[in-house]
């Protein structure tokens, strides 16, 4: 009876049916694996596989009753008086056994769940993100100093350098260390597809580390590795964790670093352990004074060592930065110096271009900014320092994107969410401006009156005065009763020249010091004084507080309601003493000014 049905099937051809939709289920597996690759969602193969196999039978049931050949699709008669039913040959077996294989694997591999990381390993180019937290320290003995944030830190260095991976920064990566239970849930709101976690151990000129790999939002674990070998050798060793991770998150990708690897094997061997030591003591808060001079004085004796060791010179270079011309003189010495050694160090550029800013060296400052992000693109630091010294040169558009390539690097960092909503405040981007001073708010913690300030000003973007009024409310640096005048104002000419006569006794009170502490707040002045056009209020207040221009002296130049004071023939002779109209018209101009002849107009 077997053999009977097995031959009515080759009759009706059902065989070939099977065959044909077996092929066609291969080559849409196949479509789909060359599209996933472009995007296509890592579960749309499996999901495919279910369709089709859920449509097997049926092509069976049409087989039975068609005939489905190239000559077309005809319906399947009975057998006819005196015809025989065709003889089963030896292939038509083999091609029957292999079809019940080819039915039982489908079988097998539906009937177990994905694989839990098949998501990540899975993962397209838009949705590679990792987040490198800081290595625990093992049997961190009495005497001996951490290293475990600072080599997470070179591990995220150099993952940053390959194309296709989207790792997130330090403070990014301390917020979810810090999580706790909840990490798992933070991670996949960051979009996070894997955290790098490890321990790290650096004792008696060796170092070992544990490193694993873990998927989001599973939290399986995925890849693990433990090495060990001389500290000389860190450098190897952190590259060969490098290609693992890749591998495992990303096996297409290339992992060789874009521009260049950031220390080549060998470099600074000999100072490595004290390379690490300095730079994570060199890194602690403001408040451990102490801890953060011995942290300068290890990478010192590095470079004392091994004048050679570029890494150290750049964590010199960044450390020396303290607002002062000895430190900048320090700062700029050690970033030239790295740099000579390895011009790939972003930290190093973003150093000599902040000085360069100070310095009004436009030009200079704008070159070395770009030689950072050349070095880096991902640097959240390099973006955001970038952002920020093209806000103070007008190119508000240019800054705000900037700021937000920070922001996708960094969106645990609060400095960052706050140089996006202030950015976006001065595009007059209302939207922006409040969600990020929301998020600022709730990284501090706390309330805040620059949290409060940005609100405040987006509020009154939005046209929300009532809003904006209780904001400024909950400031504890208050300033004097015509501040809520002057927003109450700001639509009202006929009120505005009893403020501008209060400003003008609070400044003149505030130039000799009669002014009470927590209503010292020269920048209340400036916004009311660009509310009710008063520029001379303004000048007067710049001519105080600085002697030459600084980045904060254009700020107040570039806010969208700042027309009135980009009219003003001040702050045109500005433009032009300064060398900033020299600036524009090399390498872009303000959003608000444009090259009108030989000379310039703003709006």
């Amino acid at each position: 009876m077997v053999t009977s049905f097995l031959r009515e099937l080759k009759r009706r051809r059902v065989l070939n049916t099977a065959s044909l939709y077996v092929v066609g289920v291969w080559i849409a597996l196949q479509v789909v694996e060359v599209l996933s690759e472009a995007g296509l969602p890592p579960s749309t193969m499996r999901n495919l596989l279910v369709i089709l196999s859920f449509g097997f039978p049926i092509a069976l049931v049409i087989g039975w009753f068609f005939d489905i050949s190239t000559d077309g699709i005809t319906k399947t008669g009975p057998l006819q008086e005196g015809e025989q039913l065709p003889k089963l040959k030896f292939l038509d077996h083999v091609f029957l056994a292999g079809l019940i294989l080819v039915v039982a694997i489908d079988v097998y591999i539906l009937s177990f769940p994905p694989p839990e990381n098949l998501e990540l390993v899975s993962s397209t180019a838009q949705q590679r993100t990792i987040a490198v937290l800081g290595f625990e320290d093992i049997e961190l003995a009495q005497g001996r100093d951490p290293i475990g944030e600072v080599f997470a830190g070179e591990l995220r260095s150099s993952l940053t350098r390959t194309a296709g991976l989207r790792i997130l920064g330090q403070e990014t990566s301390k917020l979810l260390s810090n999580a706790g239970e909840n990490q798992l849930t933070v991670a996949k709101e960051l979009l996070v597809t894997a955290l790098v976690l490890g321990e790290v151990l650096l004792d008696g000129g060796s170092i070992k580390v544990n490193a694993s790999l873990i998927g989001v939002p599973a939290g399986n674990e995925i890849w693990s590795s433990r090495v060990e070998g001389p500290v000389g050798d860190a450098v190897d060793l952190q590259k060969g964790l490098v290609r693992q991770i890749i591998g495992a998150v990303a096996p297409n990708l290339d992992p060789d670093p874009v521009q260049g690897a950031r220390a080549e094997a060998g470099a600074c061997a000999e100072v490595y352990d004290l390379y690490l030591r300095g730079k994570q003591l060199s890194q602690r808060r403001q408040s451990e004074g102490d801890m953060r001079e011995r942290g300068v004085e290890l990478l010192r004796e590095a470079v004392a060592i091994d004048d050679q060791c570029a890494l150290a010179w750049e964590a010199i270079a960044v450390e020396a930065v303290d607002w002062s011309l000895p430190g900048f003189a320090k700062a700029g010495a050690a970033a030239r110096r790295a740099l000579e050694l390895n011009q790939s160090l972003p930290e190093a550029w973003a150093v000599l271009a902040e000085i360069a800013e100070e310095e009004s060296r436009w030009t200079d400052s704008e070159e070395y900014f770009l030689r950072a992000l050349y070095a880096d693109p991902t640097n959240a630091n390099a973006n955001q320092m970038y952002g920020e010294a093209l806000l103070a040169r007008g190119r508000v558009s240019d800054a705000l994107h900037y700021e937000l390539e920070a922001y996708r690097y960094e969106p645990g960092s609060a400095a960052i969410n706050f140089r996006v909503s202030l950015a976006a405040k001065m595009a007059g981007n209302v939207d922006l401006t409040l969600k990020h001073a929301t998020i600022f708010g709730e990284l501090m913690g706390r309330p805040h009156d620059w949290v409060l300030d940005l609100l405040a000003e987006g509020y009154l973007l939005q046209g929300d005065t009532d809003r904006a009024l209780a904001a400024y409310a909950e400031m504890k640096h208050k300033v004097e009763g015509w501040f809520t005048d002057c927003i109450r104002a700001r639509d009202d000419q006929g009120a505005w020249a009893g403020i501008a006569d209060a400003m003008r006794n609070t400044l003149e009170r505030y130039k000799v010091g009669e002014v009470p502490e927590a209503q010292q707040d020269p920048w209340a002045i400036i916004r009311c004084a660009t509310w009710i056009d008063e520029p001379d209020i303004i000048f007067n207040i710049l001519g105080f507080l600085t002697d030459t221009p600084t980045e904060l002296t254009y700020f107040l130049f570039f806010h969208s309601d700042a027309g009135n004071l980009r009219q003003d023939p001040r702050f045109r002779e500005l433009v032009v003493e300064t060398g900033l109209l020299d600036y524009w018209r090399q390498w872009g101009w303000s959003d608000y000014c444009e090259a009108d002849g030989d000379s310039f107009r703003c709006d």
